[in-house]
């Protein structure tokens, strides 16, 4: 609503408007009019909006030039608020500007709400909006306001260390245990999540009724709760804290612990659920010495004391383990005195069934290698106390066919929407996309060799199924709730497992290992593409893997078990980046300025420079977007923001800051030509060849030996001729070309 007024609560402002003056030298000047002010956009009055809010004003002034503007904001409506956030010039905040947008709060409860199944507190805070305009003779005119009320989804957090196998259950934990967390902050809905801006954690005593009273009384527990620590503080104190430590814990009881986040509307976490945010506990007893077991693709995995589950794999046969071992019992004051090991050993007993004795210098195993079977190895590790721990890793064996040429895994979930601008493909589209690029794979089989993982809730394909190909294409989605691609790539750093976690396998890289070819694209932004190896917390671009791994760093000094990623050590990527991600924190200053005006893509062009891709031919120089999805109106419109959905690699700048050249099994095939060439992307890698692998032919009649290829953007959104060409070069490579 706009031209009301309220004279009463600014009569005093008349004090500071002069009027009228004289001066001896030019005069009477007359009588002053006062500037005139209305708003010209904003939210309509006592509308409900996001907590960013956009408003512009115009004044004028008949006599004179309006000089500046002065507003405030205050919480309440017009007939509620406090007429004291208003009196006094000190309330109101001058500027030259004639819009802005307002970051407002929104951290009142309202309601809570169900979408798709999960619930989420609604938070919200009612606005009055005051602007006027003040002339160059210090007169101010009446404010013109407006009223409002922002509102956000309140933060959620999630608990994913120490993993939980039975979540929504207690879990029993040893004495000194560190708890890591990941906030999600979903704003206006469940789909556009940022990161939140702080967190506090709550240790307690549990009783059967503690869970219930955080989500009835909250406001009872206040005097427990730490101090609200930034998500991005020094350190890992905003993500993660370790319990025990600086703690005196009674054997004897069971303990909550729970983490509340708060946005940057004020909103909190309002919702205390065992599955996410909430973890129940009891002390475990110290029961041996940790035992960390290596293989160079099964991961490092984490044992404690000897009633431990033994960890499983289904691998094809002939796959050769290298494993390793190392143990420390420092925690209570215990020192390794041995180790020993044995392959499917019946009697533990018995020494004579280890291929060892006891030794503190047996803390590895010659390489082994199985046909056929179900097979176990036992690694155990004694201290100076006779404490110990056994470490079991049983293998299941099946035969390596690999007689098929293609598998498409589908790994990219959309629905079938009525496609309206081009953002994103439904999922009829993409399916007649992929199915048409397969069908010019020679005895391609679209009821035979598809695995779309929507149809089976999100689960990856079995190892048995993967051998059954030389070749296969992987699509991917960008968000992790909906596919299997980031679950399967994920990286663990050492730093982060425990007894209580374990590296992922991936499957992926052995099938490279082994003599197969992937072919693998999707959606890149955010935290898709190749970055899934990463922690979502880690995510900050760009980034160095050999030494970043757990998230930027000043120096290699920590972590570096990024070197045995996928990324890394598979994909010889050095430095991940994107067009648009969350970026690193401001104090980088060294990070080139980005701007999605600058940075966006325009198109691809070839690199045939490069040994490898130059040596290739048929693939186009030019890689444009589909004339479809850059139409006028449509969402990757040229003229409104270019494309975005692009991860890029060994970015040069920095690969020149951090010292790196390119790994030798690293070739660029496309790179990108950005908006602008002053962008710090310009020219980056958009896809590539690796030729780690490119010199193993499976061990199947009919095999070769070739590289994979890797996409960091979804090909649907890109001219349809020029895929049909890439395809037949790399299905060419491949010697299944249809074409």
């Amino acid at each position: 609503m706009h031209g009301r007024r309220i004279p009463i609560l600014f009569a005093a402002a008349a004090i500071f408007c002069g009027g009228c003056s004289d001066n001896a030298f030019i005069g009477s000047t007359g009588t002053n009019a006062p500037p005139t002010i209305k708003l010209v956009n904003g939210p309509v009055e006592q509308d409900v909006v996001g907590y960013k809010v956009e408003l512009s004003w115009l004044g004028e002034d008949r006599d004179g030039k309006v000089e500046r503007y002065e507003f405030v904001i205050c919480n309440g409506a017009p007939l509620g608020f406090n007429r004291q956030d208003t009196t006094g010039l000190d309330k109101w905040t001058k500027t030259a500007r004639t819009d802005s947008i307002f970051k407002l709060a929104a951290d009142q409860y309202d309601t809570t709400l169900t979408i798709g199944g999960n619930q989420f507190s609604r938070f919200k805070k009612t606005h009055t909006f005051f602007v006027r305009a003040v002339d160059d003779r210090g007169s101010r005119s009446e404010p013109a306001y407006r009223s409002f009320t922002t509102w956000t989804l309140a933060p959620g957090v999630n608990i994913d260390f120490p993993p939980n196998a039975f979540p929504g259950h207690a879990q029993t934990l040893p004495p000194i245990v560190r708890f890591h967390w990941e906030g999600i902050d979903p704003r206006d809905d469940p789909w556009h999540v940022a990161k939140v801006d702080s967190i506090r954690y709550l240790l307690t005593v549990f009783t059967d009724s503690t869970v219930q009273e955080l989500n009835e009384h909250l406001g009872s527990f206040e005097s427990r709760w730490s101090p609200w620590i930034a998500t991005d503080a020094p350190g890992d104190s905003g993500v993660s804290t370790i319990i025990g430590d600086d703690e005196m814990l009674d054997m004897q009881k069971r303990y909550v612990f729970a983490v509340q986040a708060q946005d940057d509307a004020g909103a909190v976490t309002s919702i205390f659920d065992m599955r996410s945010n909430v973890r129940v506990f009891a002390l475990l007893k110290v029961v041996g010495p940790e035992l960390a077991v290596k293989e160079t693709f099964l991961g490092l995995h984490k044992f404690l004391g000897t009633k431990g589950r033994p960890q499983t794999f289904s691998l094809p046969a002939n796959f050769v383990f290298s494993f390793t071992w190392k143990a420390d019992a420092s925690e209570y004051g215990g020192i390794i005195s041995g180790y020993r090991y044995g392959w499917d050993v019946a009697d533990l007993s018995n020494p004579n069934e280890w291929e060892v004795p006891l030794s503190p210098y047996t803390t590895w195993a010659p390489p082994r290698s199985f046909s056929s079977g179900v097979h176990t190895l036992f690694v155990e590790a004694v201290d100076n106390n006779g404490y110990s721990t056994l470490a079991q890793i049983e293998i299941s064996i099946f035969p390596i066919d690999m007689s098929r040429n293609l598998l498409w895994v589908d790994d990219f979930y959309s629905t079938d929407f009525v496609q309206i601008d081009y953002s994103f493909p439904t999922e009829k589209e993409h399916d007649q996309f992929w199915l048409r690029i397969c069908a010019r794979a020679r005895d391609f089989k679209p009821d035979r060799d598809v695995f779309d993982t929507k149809d089976l809730s999100f689960i990856p394909p079995r190892p048995e199924l993967l051998w059954k190909y030389r070749n296969i294409i992987w699509t991917y989605s960008s968000d992790s709730r909906f596919g299997t691609w980031d679950n399967m790539v994920r990286f663990t750093p050492e730093s982060h497992i425990s007894t209580l976690g374990h590296s992922t396998f991936n499957l992926l890289a052995y099938y490279m290992a082994s003599g197969g070819h992937l072919w693998t694209c999707g959606r890149s932004d955010r935290q898709g593409g190749l970055a899934a190896v990463l922690s979502e917390n880690a995510q900050r671009f760009p980034l160095y893997l050999r030494c970043e791994i757990d998230g930027p760093q000043w120096d290699c000094a920590d972590d570096t078990s990024g070197v045995e990623s996928m990324a890394y050590r598979d994909y010889c990527v050095s430095v991940l980046d994107k067009v648009l991600a969350m970026p690193r924190n401001t104090f980088w200053w060294f990070v080139p300025e980005r701007r999605i005006e600058w940075d966006a893509m325009s198109y691809g062009y070839l690199d045939p420079l490069d040994e490898v891709t130059g040596a290739r031919p048929g693939m186009p120089g030019k890689l444009q977007l589909w004339s479809t999805v850059t139409k006028p109106g449509n969402f990757f419109d040229p003229q409104v923001r270019g494309f975005t959905f692009v991860e890029v690699y060994d970015v040069q700048f920095w690969m020149d800051f951090v010292g790196e050249s390119s790994q030798s099994c690293f070739h660029p095939l496309y790179r990108m030509r950005a908006r602008n060439s002053v962008s710090a992307i310009n020219g980056a890698v958009i896809a590539f060849w690796t030729t780690k692998y490119a010199d193993v032919a499976a061990p199947v009649p009919g095999a070769i030996a070739a590289p994979s290829v890797h996409f960091g953007l979804p090909l649907w959104y890109f001219n349809r001729a020029q895929v049909d060409s890439i395809a037949d070069a790399i299905f060419d490579e491949w010697e299944i070309g249809e074409y």
